[in-house]
């Protein structure tokens, strides 16, 4: 995200843009009728996460894979209204990688070129970050280090796929591969272009507006901890990692003081990551020090956090340093115990209910138009006696899909076999449900998945994807008789 917030700066450092633009100005199809925030909002909006809008559906729906929901600039902006947007515009922060899809956009459509090759040729070639790609090669013996999960026993299991965020979605807000001496260079040049007294002949535009206090993070706080533009911004002693694994393991009121004791210092930093991957970046303004933490598996809690925070205490001789190991092992058993309780919690909610229909009655694929994403529902290939569920077509995305009541069925993992899936750890027992609804002849019609009830309550809908059938189905729930005759034969084989 830094990546693309100075890709902007660039822009308005040539004078192509500013701050303050508003996205309508450049991107007229974004404006949606009733739609305040798309009227409004401006590029400093974006890039702050300060428009309301969330992500977790998105991020849950690129869970276990590449991310590769490719849907064109003019299929997003038609549906740009229905991205979930539960905070008002400007009164709060909430993090998403929809404000990084917009400005790769922005960048793309003002450079007139790709993301990719506008950020090449302005920035990482410039400052000799010659193995900072967005676009990965994993063939052969190219240097990519292979993607792990650590497992409950602590073993490190490989992932059997390279998340490659290329050309999608997602590529604004996580689609960069780098090396850790490349991004001491990133860092470096961050610093050097934060003071004042930085030549104009610095690669780095607008690094003192981009790295500032946009909006504040997780309020009430009484020192700052707030959000620029791709930065996270803590005065220590305080609440760091808020981007990262280890947050959501920790109510706020709990989560660990960093530097509690200790000299009063800006940290700058950000964290990212995918599927077997995970990173730490930090930079101190002061002291023009900076710490980079990469990670080739993602471990139980976040471990790129702990780490850095350990080399941060070693940086600045903490005369308190923090037990990492004994918060490692917490954060562990937090996220074990969470999963033995989705398990007691889909045992405690399973009901009495109707026997399900023929299993053969549920098989299809199922379209989400928003966000151009299929279920598919098979027949187990070594049992007819059970069902399996894709997700966007992936072999390695395939799953028992089990009975749970009437026309629910749930198809939950252990942890250990969320890990090795490349999966989020997501532990709501709704994720796991799947409902169909059904057609007259008791034949599936729809899904309804509710993949996250508070972005989207009522769940998710996903349609049988022959439209044709479908829309003879429709007409039949309508009370539209006249239109069974012609249509019916046809729907049964």
């Amino acid at each position: 995200m830094s990546m693309v917030a100075a890709g902007v700066g660039k822009l308005m450092d040539d004078e192509k843009l500013q701050w303050t633009t508003l996205l309508r100005e450049i991107i007229p199809e974004i404006d949606h009728t009733g739609v305040y925030w798309t009227h409004t909002a401006t590029i400093a909006d974006i890039l702050a996460h300060r428009c309301g809008l969330d992500g977790e559906v998105a991020t849950l729906l690129a869970d276990g894979g590449n991310g590769d929901i490719q849907p064109c600039l003019e299929e997003f902006l038609k549906a740009i209204d229905r991205i979930p947007r539960p905070l008002p515009h400007r009164e709060s922060w909430l993090m998403s990688p929809w404000g990084y899809t917009i400005a790769a956009h922005i960048i793309e459509h003002i450079s007139g070129q790709s993301l990719h090759e506008y950020l090449q040729n302005q920035v990482f070639r410039p400052l000799e970050m010659t193995s900072t790609t967005l676009r990965p090669s994993f063939e052969g013996s190219n240097n990519v280090a292979e993607p792990h999960a650590s497992l409950s026993n602590g073993e490190a299991s490989p992932l059997e796929f390279q998340p490659n965020f290329a050309n999608t979605l997602f590529e604004g807000s996580r689609g960069a591969y780098s090396t850790v001496s490349d991004l001491l260079i990133w860092t470096k040049e961050t610093l050097a272009a934060s003071q004042n007294t930085a030549s104009n002949n610095t690669v780095l535009k607008q690094i003192p507006h981009i790295i500032s206090n946009h909006i504040a993070m997780k309020n009430p706080s009484l020192l700052e901890r707030s959000y620029g533009f791709g930065w996270a911004r803590a005065q220590l002693p305080g609440v760091v990692g808020l981007l990262g694994g280890n947050s959501g393991l920790w109510e706020m009121s709990e989560q660990p003081i960093f530097g509690a004791g200790n000299q009063s210092r800006l940290m700058i930093y950000h964290q990212g990551g995918g599927p077997g991957y995970s990173s730490f970046v930090a930079i101190f303004p002061e002291t023009q020090s900076a710490v980079v933490v990469l990670m080739n598996t993602t471990a139980v809690s976040d471990a790129a956090d702990w780490i850095a925070r350990l080399l941060i205490e070693g940086l600045f001789d903490f005369a308190k340093p923090t037990d990492y190991v004994r918060l490692a092992e917490e954060g562990k058993r937090r996220t074990i115990e969470r999963f033995a309780t989705l398990r007691s919690r889909l045992a405690e909610e399973r009901i009495q209910g109707a026997p399900p229909l023929p299993l053969k009655f549920y098989v299809g694929k199922y379209e989400n138009k928003d966000y151009k994403y299929r279920l598919e529902v098979t027949l187990s290939p070594e049992s007819e006696s059970n069902l399996m569920i894709s997700f966007r077509d992936l072999d390695s995305q395939l799953y028992p899909l089990r009975h749970y009541h009437d026309q629910v069925f749930e198809w939950s993992m252990s942890f250990d076999g969320v890990r090795k899936s490349g999966r989020y750890d997501i532990t709501d027992p709704s994720y796991y449900k799947i409902r169909f609804e059904i057609y007259p002849d008791n034949r599936a019609s729809r899904i309804i998945w509710n993949i996250h009830d508070a972005s989207v309550p009522g769940g998710l809908t996903f349609e049988w994807k022959d439209e044709r059938l479908a829309g003879a189905w429709r007409a039949v729930h309508a009370g539209m008789n006249d239109f069974v005759p012609n249509t019916m034969h046809r729907i049964r084989y």
